[in-house]
């Protein structure tokens, strides 16, 4: 970097999850737009050091606040900001230059391409099929249906075997004899929250191939409503919780033919502290009700899938304390959310919810109270429960499979 060049800040739009280690505070830069590097860990001190220098402070005046260092370590600082900014951490031109680019390259793709193989999941065809072969294979016992009409199944990482596994498997395999032509999944979107509904219009891929996206229901579905449904092709791009659905859908369902509707749903975080409902908002009840006449005319078959975690908790999450500590609680927590799920009541659901003003981070609530809105459905059963303790962050993710039936 020149001695005049501006040191930049960082990106706003960055995640970033809290580590610790031998009493040293990490921070995880985690970057929603995929532009650069896979995460990045630097010291939380080093964070709040470019943070607060002056925001037109240059190379020069980085050096001049560090002259009591010796070169050797200014030299490293440096170099890891240049660093930062060649993975398009950094709030700049180099930043704004790359994300434009990728956006324009992926708009004009008309196929959402798969992100998550050779991390999540295999992307060699071989492994993966004995990965997935594996996964439902992972769950024998007897369900009380094969022909559910809607599942809520995880978004937790597929790569946690002997966690994740058993819950997806059983979750898939209550819908197993399930007649249908349309699988609508709705999904939490983990990084964008720009409507109730944000649809994609491009096919899906993974490496198991490509399914198409029902455009002629979108549009179906848009002249009930009497005015745009809201599409958004980026909140799509990097999310993980539709593609997991639709690459395990392709395996499971591999004789059937179908097409898929990929709606991620927004935050009701308004709708949590306010302790509303979101029919109270026109347009939220203007999408379910129009979503449901355009079912009912188009003459398909829906499989719905909600793809959802329950309680977020520990450190990694934000809290300040070890997860491990509140399992028990946070279990019962879940039990009493999922009792209303079957129950098929949504109003206590989320009220629920609000009236613990969300404290264990519920990563599904939209997407649950969306699939309740949308479907009637009286025969539920819940399948399989699990929770995921990382020990390295103290923190707990819980999960569930449960099927719903008309």
């Amino acid at each position: 970097m020149k001695s005049d060049s501006i040191i930049p800040k960082f990106r706003k739009d960055l995640r970033l999850t809290v580590y610790k280690e031998d009493n040293t505070e990490f921070l995880i830069l985690q970057d929603n737009l995929n532009l650069g590097s896979e995460p990045v860990l630097i010291t939380s001190d080093f964070y709040h050091f470019i943070e607060n220098l002056r925001f037109d402070a240059t190379v020069s005046d980085l050096k001049s606040i560090l002259s009591s260092f010796d070169n050797e370590t200014i030299n490293l600082i440096i170099e890891n900001i240049e660093f930062l900014d060649n993975n398009f951490l950094l709030d700049n031109q180099n930043y704004l230059q790359r994300r434009d680019f990728i956006q324009s390259e992926y708009l004009s793709n008309p196929i959402r391409p798969y992100i998550f193989a050779g991390n999540s999941y295999p992307k060699d065809i071989k492994k993966l099929n004995s990965f997935l072969d594996d996964l439902f294979s992972s769950s024998t016992e007897p369900l009380s249906t094969s022909k559910a009409s809607a599942i809520i199944v995880p978004h937790i990482d597929l790569s946690l075997k002997d966690f994740s596994h058993p819950v997806y498997c059983s979750g898939y395999k209550s819908v197993a004899e399930t007649d249908f032509d349309l699988i609508v999944i709705f999904g939490t979107a983990h990084n964008e929250s720009s409507d109730y509904f944000m649809l994609s219009r491009k096919d899906y891929s993974t490496p198991l191939g490509v399914v198409e996206t029902n455009n002629e229901f979108i549009n179906l579905w848009q002249d009930k409503l009497g005015y745009d449904i809201h599409i958004n092709e980026f909140a799509h791009k990097n999310e993980h919780s539709i593609e997991f659905q639709v690459l395990l859908s392709q395996y499971f369902f591999k004789n059937k033919n179908f097409k898929i509707l990929p709606i991620l749903v927004g935050s009701f975080y308004n709708n949590i502290v306010n302790k509303s409902l979101p029919e109270s908002d026109i347009h939220f009840y203007n999408l379910v009700q129009s979503f449901k006449v355009a079912i009912s005319e188009s003459g398909l078959k829906p499989l719905y899938i909600a793809s959802v975690d329950f309680a977020h908790v520990g450190k990694k999450f934000g809290d300040d304390f070890d997860a491990l500590n509140i399992i028990d609680e946070l279990k019962v927590h879940d039990m009493e959310l999922i009792d209303y799920i079957l129950n098929n009541d949504k109003v206590s659901f989320i009220k629920k919810i609000s009236d613990d003003c969300d404290k264990f981070k519920i990563c599904g609530t939209s997407p649950i109270y969306s699939l309740l809105s949308v479907g009637d459905f009286t025969n539920t059963q819940l399948l399989k429960y699990n929770q995921w303790y990382e020990p390295e962050t103290q923190s707990a993710v819980s999960f569930a499979s449960v099927s719903l039936s008309n």
